[in-house]
This record gives structure tokens, sequence and C-alpha cells, in this order.
């Protein structure tokens, strides 16, 4: 292991054991229609390698027949087109880079894509439309998720970022009145898995909580408020392991997963700059230190989790300015850029360059592709710190 990795696991072990800072001024956010942010040597790299990944996707998963990427290469299952769950990662990916580098070409990229997103919308559900996880579902009884319907929020939540077009601010807030109306358990609190209520779901409250959270952000909308503070409030209480010091997996599992300490530590973070709530900057350190020290430095769940929990450590750094989350982020980037590609030149392997056990990725899976490519694209929006 080479001595800048061995200084960073140092860091990260010190951080664990650190008292609460004080944050810096909270960073904006990069708006359309000002000029293009000059870009570092190290961000245009990560920028050319995101849009490497998109168009490898875009040529190797997109079905021109039904209009749509594909779940896996050469699928030929009745359904083969791509879940919400399947692109989110290439959403969030044409979402950063449109944010890194405006340019027409990259909106129209973005559009596009968006105006597939919208076809998940299901205007049949009830009590309120949401976002089922097949493109063009309409039917009532069609089994729905709630951490879907947080991470498309999420990513129409930044197409509105990048853009500035409120149509997307609008497709974001859907999704979370859908949330409110069918995943929110009014009895016991908590969110539900998805509409068959098998469990409370960790994954599903990380990303509502953070959905509520950047739309606040953005319009200051009272309702938005007043669900994340709901949302935060039952996950610090029935979704926190105690044991492990993290947000539990669900409500039949405590133990903690990545992708749902990150958002749920962004989110109280931000809103405790947004609304000043210094309980919630304490409660994100003393989680962020914790999941620094569960997780460590070069991760192995599996990318589209991974990428996840690295796209909103990004987010952390760049509202508090702490570097060590910057450098655990590119550490795993550059293994993923060398060992993560297979023979075909696709990122279907794991950042250790392993084959992916099947109970995390099928073979050939587009989320596995653009999962990496969305790690490349965060990467190229934030400036890396001074060394």
């Amino acid at each position: 292991m080479s001595t800048a990795r061995l200084a960073l696991i140092a860091t990260v072990t010190c951080l664990a054991g650190a008292a609460l800072l004080t944050p810096p001024a909270l960073a904006s956010s990069p708006a359309a229609g000002t000029a293009a942010p000059v870009l570092s040597a190290t961000q245009q790299h990560y920028l050319a390698l995101a849009h490497a990944g998109v168009k490898k996707a875009r040529k190797r998963w997109w079905d021109p027949r039904l209009g749509w990427y594909r779940s896996r290469l050469n699928d030929r299952e009745r359904y083969p087109l791509a879940t919400i769950w399947d692109s989110v990662p290439l959403f969030e990916s044409l979402d950063a880079i449109d944010i890194a580098q405006p340019s027409v070409a990259n909106r129209r990229a973005l559009a596009r894509f968006a105006t597939g997103a919208a076809r998940y919308l299901n205007r049949g559900l009830r009590p309120v439309p949401g976002y089922s996880p097949y493109p063009d579902d309409r039917e009532a009884n069609t089994e729905t998720w709630f951490d879907d319907n947080g991470w498309w929020g999420i990513a129409f939540v930044n197409a509105y970022r990048a853009t500035g077009n409120r149509g997307y601010l609008r497709d974001a807030e859907r999704a979370l009145r859908y949330i409110a109306a069918a995943g929110w358990d009014p009895d016991g609190g908590g969110i539900w898995w998805n509409t068959h209520h098998p469990y409370k779901s960790g994954p599903a409250l990380a990303a509502d909580t953070l959905l509520a959270t950047l739309i606040y952000q953005q319009d200051r909308s009272s309702f938005a408020l007043a669900e994340a503070q709901q949302f935060i409030a039952w996950a610090n209480g029935s979704g926190f392991s105690a044991t492990e010091g993290l947000y539990a997996d669900s409500s039949v599992s405590a133990t903690p997963v990545d992708y749902v300490e990150a958002p749920l530590i962004y989110a109280q973070a931000l809103l405790c700059h947004l609304t000043d709530a210094a309980e919630e900057c304490v409660r994100a350190r003393q989680v962020m230190n914790t999941s620094l020290q569960r997780f460590g430095v070069l991760l192995d769940f599996s990318p589209q989790y991974d990428a996840v929990y690295l796209q909103w450590m990004l987010a952390l750094y760049a509202l508090e300015g702490d570097s060590t989350l910057y450098r655990i982020a590119a550490e795993n980037a550059r293994d993923a850029q060398t060992r993560a590609l297979n023979g075909e030149g696709l990122y279907l392997l794991s950042w250790n360059g392993e084959t992916l056990p099947a109970a995390d990725a099928e073979p050939g899976m587009l989320q596995t592709q653009a999962a990496t490519t969305s790690l490349f694209a965060w990467l190229a929006v934030y400036s890396p710190p001074a060394s």
C-alpha cells in the first residue's frame, strides 16, 4: 500500500475521534446561465472520463426500437428496459457533467434523458401520482418503491440545479408528495420499502430525507422542510442503531450500509446550514466520523452503492471543506479507472478489479457502468483541495 494511502487511512482514523469543527460558509451551487466554471486539470480529467462513460452507455445499452436504455447488455427478456434503479446513476452522470461544464451539447443530452425519465411517472398511482419502476407503467396497483422515488427525485433536483428549468423541480416535488402520501407510515413512522409494506427501509429513508432537504434548499418550501424534519426525527430514533452508531439498513436489519449513511449525513449538515439547527450539525459530524471509521478508504460494497456514498461525501466536502472526503473519493476513482474496466472497455468490474457477485450485480448491467461513470462526473464538479 502506498505511503499516501497509509496517510489517508491515518487521517480518517484521526477524524473519527475529532470534535465538531466550525463549518465554513455554505458552498453555492452552480447556476444555470452563469459563465462556465474554470476547471482544474484534475477536473478536466474526470470530466473526460465521465463523457466517455456516458458515450459508451449510449452506444452499448441504448435500444433504438424501444427508445430507451436496456437494463443489461443484449437483454432479450420481455421487459428489457432499465428500471429507475438501473438508470439513476446515468441520470446523475448527465446532471454532474452539465453542472461541471455548462454547454448547449451537455444541456441537450440532459434534457433528452429527462424527457425519458418522465416516462416513469405513473399517474394511475393513488392517492397521488408517483414514479413506478418501469417506463410507461400506468396501473394503480403497480408495485412501486419509495427509495426509487427518492433517488429519481434527487436526480431531478440536480437537473434543476444544472439548468434552472423549474419543470425539473416540479418533477422532484411530485416524488416527494407521493412519498409523503403513500410511503410514510402515519401510525408508527418510517418509510416503507415499497407499496406492499414488507418493512421500513433505510435506503428509502435516506433518499427521501435528502430529497426533501434539497427541495427545501431550492425553494424554501414549508412542506419540504416539514417532511425533512419528520424523516430526520424518525431516523435519529427508531431508524438509528445505537450499537452500530449508524443508521440501520431496515427495520429487519441493523447492519449499516454506506449509501444509507451519506445522504442522511449530508441532509442534516445542509439543514444545519439552512436553518441554524446546531444539533443537526453535531449529529452529522458524529455519523460522518463513525462512517469513515466503519467503511474506510477503499470501498468494496458494489459500485452502485459506493458511488452514492461518495457523491454525498463529496457534497459534504464542498459544504464544509473537509479535504479527507474528497481524497477518499479520488482514491476510489483511481482504482475504478484502472481496475474496473472489462475486456470490452466497459466499467463492469468492481473497483478492485474483481467480478461482482451475482447478489450485487448481474452481468452486463447499465447500472454498473453508469455508477462508476457518475463518480468521475461528480469529481469533475468539485475543485480538488489545495495540496
